[in-house]
């Protein structure tokens, strides 16, 4: 397991919610999409959870799993760590290439800009470079005042990051991260573009949360290297990456020493894990928010069923709190996008979530969800 310390067991009530996360867990590494201990680092600094699950599961008795369905025995650990996905050294130190101006690509130019490397943006109009660069004078400001950077440093930062509208700009990247919206379309037309002004030689990542780099290798010439580094928000704070490099693709084991050994560089920590939807964070969590929510539909108010999680499992946050921060729109989506491609009652959005989308109670972000704000 990840840690010698065996994690205090979930309450029964929280235990029956989190249930359909272990189990899922369990089917990840049975099929080999991540090993257990990359499962249980993902989900404490992906997630925010205090113990990964196979840690919860080594820490409740066979009495206590077979009530909930869970495996009496677990999946042996591997034996050593493979050296492809986890070596020190030989990641890239130079530019690179960042595709949109959002806020994630914000998060991640910062994180990139602050390890000392060059960035240069892909921005769509010179109005929204400004903004990317602006957010992130700002973030610097309040890192200033919190006295994590002095201003010498923050010159510095500020000075590594540049915008440009022509992608053959960043044709001496070592690599291109694409940070562009949720949806799989503008995805491959943004890749495709610029694709089309790089060196074949140029790997291209993506940084999606629910759809496969296989979904968007046909939008860029045959033998590039492709994968995804799939980072957390806000990217400059949450120290996960999940480097994902389908086994197909030219020297897979080589790009996945040198995608792990730059998030290592970026003082990130890489998981390496198989493309298939929703990687490993969100195809554990996002199914378990839809549990919750479905307990919620069953009559439980949702502070109740908030409180259930943060005292009975320790969550730092509750479920449907969670999802408000996530967004419900951004929450179907992710449901969806897996269900597409998995039969799994649990991955058809809960009605509720429907109901909240169809009203346009999105959460945080309109004021409003499965609570107010």
């Amino acid at each position: 397991m990840t840690s010698s310390a065996v994690a205090a067991p979930p309450s029964p009530a929280a235990l029956d919610v989190l249930s359909g996360l272990l189990r899922d867990a369990v089917l990840l590494a049975g099929r080999g999409t991540a090993a257990p201990a990359d499962v249980d680092t993902a989900m404490r600094l992906g997630a925010g959870h205090p113990a990964g699950p196979f840690e919860v599961l080594a820490g409740l008795t066979p009495d206590q799993r077979g009530p909930f369905g869970l495996p009496a025995r677990l999946p042996e650990a591997p034996a050593s760590v493979p050296a492809d996905g986890h070596a020190d050294d030989g990641g890239w130190t130079g530019p690179v290439g960042v595709l949109g101006t959002g806020h994630m690509a914000g998060g991640i130019v910062e994180a990139i800009a602050r390890s000392g490397r060059p960035v240069r943006v892909l921005a769509r109009s010179e109005a929204s470079g400004a903004r990317l660069l602006g957010t992130l004078g700002k973030s610097l400001d309040r890192a200033v005042s919190r006295g994590r950077l002095d201003e010498a440093t923050r010159a510095e930062v500020l000075g590594r990051v540049s915008v440009t509208r022509d992608p053959a700009d960043l044709a001496g990247s070592d690599v291109v991260v694409e940070a562009v919206a949720e949806d799989l379309a503008v995805k491959a037309a943004v890749l495709g573009a610029v694709d089309a002004a790089l060196p074949p030689s140029v790997p291209l990542a993506t940084n999606t949360s629910s759809f496969r780099v296989g979904d968007l290798r046909p939008s860029v010439t045959s033998g590039r290297p492709v994968l995804a580094l799939h980072f957390f928000n806000p990217a400059q704070v949450m120290k996960l990456v999940e480097v994902v490099v389908p086994d197909d693709v030219p020297d897979a084991a080589g790009l996945r020493t040198q995608a792990s050994a730059w998030a290592r560089g970026l003082g990130k920590t890489p998981v390496t894990c198989a493309d298939s939807r929703g990687f490993v964070v969100n195809r554990l969590l996002i199914p378990f928010l839809n549990d919750a929510v479905r307990l919620h539909e069953r009559g439980t108010p949702a502070e109740e069923v908030d409180d259930l999680l943060r005292t009975g499992a320790g969550h730092p946050m509750g479920p449907l709190a969670l999802v408000d921060l996530i967004g419900i729109d951004v929450t179907v989506a992710a449901l969806e996008s897996m269900a597409a491609v998995e039969d799994d009652p649990r991955l058809r959005p809960a009605a509720a979530l429907t109901d909240l989308l169809a009203a346009g109670r999105l959460g945080r972000k309109t004021g409003a969800g499965f609570h107010a704000y």
